[in-house]
């Protein structure tokens, strides 16, 4: 038996998978992303970026603006970083395995949208591949 299923019904349906699958019955945390400062081992705020988790859980993904990529020093190396801000890389890989095992390529413009309905950040590139060894 063959089944057709419209463009905009397969989309919702990714959506909503999406949906479930990364709030998993949990409100999704977002803050700012921080690093210890050298001098006062202080915990300092990044400007530009942020993170999403559950509470008390590992992160599910961090999101890097233009700001982020602004550093005065090795200008040449973030150069290139900044022209593909807004960056979101997702970073739980068993979630972005299932996304890719479920549905190919077709999640991915999906995701995007889910997330900036979600958070209201822009999204310019998804970084979603798997870490090299």
């Amino acid at each position: 038996m063959k089944y057709v299923i419209t463009e905009s019904k397969l989309n919702s349906a990714i959506y909503d998978y999406i949906d479930n699958l990364f709030h998993d019955g949990k409100k999704i945390e977002m803050v700012k992303n921080t690093r210890t400062d050298d001098d006062t081992l202080e915990d300092v705020e990044v400007v530009g970026a942020y993170d999403f988790f559950h509470k008390g859980e590992d992160e599910l993904f961090t999101w890097t603006g233009k700001e982020y990529y602004d550093r005065p020093h090795n200008k040449s190396v973030w150069s290139k970083w900044k022209e593909l801000a807004p960056i979101l890389e997702i970073l739980d890989y068993r979630k972005l395995d299932t996304l890719n095992n479920m549905f190919g390529d077709l999640w991915r413009p999906i995701f995007i949208k889910w997330f900036e309905d979600n958070f209201s950040l822009p999204v310019k590139t998804l970084n979603d591949t798997f870490p090299t060894k």
